[in-house]
């Protein structure tokens, strides 16, 4: 019974996390974004490089896509599966992120994110990320225009 309690007071913890990027990318507040990795984060992304390492990767990628938008960046997630094993968990979801780019484009894409959390110190933070999406084969092309299918 102690066990499901503390399982379940991580699973709110990392979800108050995957909230606090969610409304710092809505608002464009960096730190608030930083504040949820460990220095030593690598991730996947969509854009260029083939893997950020370092919290100083995401901070450079966070301002290039925060400077690619007009206005707020909005990101829903849904899907939400949190595991938690002791110091280690993760999470996997579908994400949209939708807005106005620089040039005038409405965005919208769905996309699959994975995040890796490790527990250090009693405080949850993101040391993996990889999000990713699917690619149509025959053309080469990445498929943004998927939706899921509830």
């Amino acid at each position: 019974m102690e066990t499901e309690v503390s399982e379940l007071i991580d699973q709110k913890q990392i979800q108050a996390i995957i909230d606090k990027k969610i409304i710092g990318i809505y608002n464009r507040d960096e730190h608030a974004v930083l504040s949820v990795y460990a220095p030593d984060v690598v991730s996947f992304d969509l854009a260029p490089p083939l893997q950020n390492k370092g919290i100083a990767g995401i901070k450079e990628r966070l301002q290039g896509w925060f400077a690619s938008y007009m206005g707020h960046i909005t990101q829903k997630v849904t899907d939400v599966n949190i595991l938690v094993n002791g110091e280690i968990a993760f999470s996997h979801s579908l994400t949209r992120t939708y807005g106005t780019s620089i040039q005038g484009e409405d965005l919208d894409m769905w996309y699959r994110t994975t995040t890796c959390y490790k527990k250090t110190s009693g405080q949850w933070l993101i040391v993996h990320e990889h999000v990713s999406d699917p690619v149509d084969f025959e053309t080469g092309k990445v498929l943004f225009d998927l939706k899921p299918n509830n």
